[in-house]
């Protein structure tokens, strides 16, 4: 499938995710009809190389698709934006499990956890001992495969941080999703319990980090040698930019249905004369938020595994800056929609409390961000090494 194929997909998808947004909210987890719907649009396998019989679509690709999804409903445009962007990390596995996984199926769906402090593996003959509990394990539900991040302790004393693929049933879950927002997407707790995996099962999480070893080596589409960072940050924050855009779009409506029923005119001496302006400023940062997700990801598509890693970090704050924009719109919005806006099947309130939720998602660490920013203003050492 092509660019404009997978988007108009996309857009196809869209009614299905806003019909069914508040069901899949209530039932905490995604729901099996629209999975298949994902399935059957095949956007799961838009970043599979095309010798996997994937499309193997590019970053521009997967924005634009996101982006539509996440105007429908955030919490399943986060969802599939995470499964599309999990087959990307397989491809950094050695080739003979990635000829494996393929063998019968042009995708695979599985939760990536990235945080290697949360499990440990030891080294064995054959490949390694996994043990280890990690959150939010977005996807679990319909998983096929687990994509774990894990400590490796080196004959040095050193670690040598590596992703680990297992089947799903290798792997417990453990439901403490009671959440405020993001509830849809059923990120379940992911246990693995002293599991052997074999070596050709590892990837380094170094190479997938800087856009090196074997995805670039077996693949020859661009989207290959761009580094793994500046993609979750996309994957994370371009459906917050879609539930902004929501907002937005779902103020415009909801106020002009008022007028149309007869309520005082917006503005007007009988109603708060702040409140459009409230709304247009808010408007005008999600113009300016998404203006920002388009420079990054013009400048990661031609530079990829060229850019400096202090290119990186400033890729990374501003899409994490961009992202608080967004944020911090959609709050002010919400605060302009009236008593009708406290409603819980509201889609303005439930893009509220999605927003809220993902924005705190470890890569957007406004502290971390904006503090290595300012350090390279200032020519000193980066700390966040997640870049």
């Amino acid at each position: 499938m092509t660019h404009d194929e997978l988007v108009a997909a996309a857009e196809r998808l869209a009614p299905v995710f806003e019909k069914t947004a508040r069901e899949a909210e209530i039932a905490r987890r995604p729901l099996d009809q629209v999975i298949d719907a994902v399935r059957d649009s095949g956007l799961f396998s838009l970043m599979v190389p095309r010798r996997y019989g994937g499309h193997e679509a590019d970053l521009d690709t997967f924005f634009e698709v996101v982006l539509t999804l996440s105007q429908a409903d955030t919490a399943m445009g986060w969802l599939t934006g995470f499964y599309i962007e999990h087959c990307f990390w397989f491809c950094g596995f050695p080739e003979s499990f990635q000829t494996e996984l393929f063998a019968d199926r042009d995708h695979v769906l599985a939760p990536g956890a990235i945080n290697v402090g949360a499990g440990q593996a030891v080294e064995v003959d054959g490949g390694y001992r996994v043990d280890g509990r990690w959150q939010w394990g977005t996807g679990i539900v319909h998983a096929d495969w687990v994509l774990a991040g894990a400590m490796v302790r080196t004959g040095g004393g050193g670690i040598d941080p590596r992703f680990f693929a297992l089947p799903r049933e290798q792997v417990e879950t453990v439901d403490t999703w009671h959440v405020a927002g993001m509830c849809a997407t059923g990120s379940l707790d992911m246990v693995i319990d002293d599991v052997f995996v074999p070596s050709e099962r590892a990837a380094s999480m170094i190479d997938l980090v800087n856009g090196t070893g074997e995805g670039p080596r077996l693949h020859d589409g661009d989207l290959y040698r761009t580094p793994l960072m500046p993609i979750l940050a996309f994957a994370a924050g371009t459906p917050i930019l879609g539930a902004a855009k929501l907002v937005v779009e779902q103020y415009r409506r909801q106020t002009m249905a008022k007028l149309a029923a007869g309520a005082p005119s917006i503005g007007g001496k009988d109603r708060d004369a702040t409140k459009p302006a409230v709304a247009a400023e808010a408007a005008l940062h999600v113009d300016a938020a998404e203006l920002v997700f388009r420079s990054v990801l013009a400048e990661v598509l031609e530079q990829r595994d060229e850019a400096s890693t202090t290119t990186r970090s400033a890729w990374l704050a501003r899409i994490t800056h961009a992202v608080l924009m967004c944020r911090d719109a959609v709050q002010s919005i919400s605060s302009v929609t009236g008593a009708s806006g406290a409603f819980l099947d509201n889609p303005i309130q439930r893009a509220l409390r999605d927003v809220t939720t993902a924005s705190n998602h470890v890569v957007f660490d406004r502290e971390s961000r904006y503090a290595d920013h300012g350090r390279l203003l200032l020519d000193q050492p980066l700390q966040n090494l997640m870049v």
